[in-house]
């Protein structure tokens, strides 16, 4: 898997339903609530202190072996997951009033990330997810979802200048929903 800037992604190779998701810069939960035709909501998987992927200490500038709060959602609509979330959020980044976030539980984060008047957002970067990839196993669920290609997105956001990496994974159920 490599991360690419939309400028390096050649945009045709995306599937066209997934574009407009995909290269969009706003809020992600406000524009999953527009499609979904039903019960939207944010499943909190896990959020716990870990290692990130090697790739996520690199974009983040975290020692070699040095934790972050990792939290873990999925985007549902009508209890089927459209996107695998995987926030990564460094223990420097937890200081001072951004020490909630620790404790956002079921919220989505693109609310405070949206709102927060001294947040701004990196440049954006597209990822092919397949199965070889880490990445790709912590987003599936081998007994509902059977891809063997995902698309994925990531940002680094920064919050009164201390960084946090969002990243989102496209699961083929919300393809499948925009087609209809």
């Amino acid at each position: 898997m490599r991360w690419r800037t939309i400028k390096q992604t050649n945009l045709g190779s995306i599937p066209k339903q997934l574009r407009d998701c995909l290269l969009d810069t706003g809020s992600l939960t406000r524009k999953l609530e527009k499609y979904c035709k039903g019960n939207f909501n944010l499943n909190l998987k896990n959020q716990s202190w870990r290692r990130p992927l090697q790739d996520e200490a690199n974009v983040l500038g975290l020692r070699s072996g040095e934790y972050a709060l990792i939290r873990e959602i999925y985007f549902k609509c009508n209890d089927t997951p459209w996107v695998y979330g995987r926030s990564i959020i460094p223990a420097r980044t937890l200081r001072g009033a951004q020490r909630r976030l620790a404790y956002w539980g079921q919220r989505s984060l693109g609310s405070y990330l949206f709102s927060e008047q001294k947040t701004f957002r990196g440049q954006m970067e597209i990822a092919k997810i397949s199965p070889p990839d880490t990445l790709f196993h912590l987003t599936v669920n081998s007994d509902t979802c059977h891809a063997n290609l995902l698309w994925g997105r990531r940002s680094v956001f920064y919050i009164k200048n201390k960084p946090l990496l969002v990243v989102e994974v496209f699961l083929p159920e919300l393809i499948t929903c925009i087609n209809t």
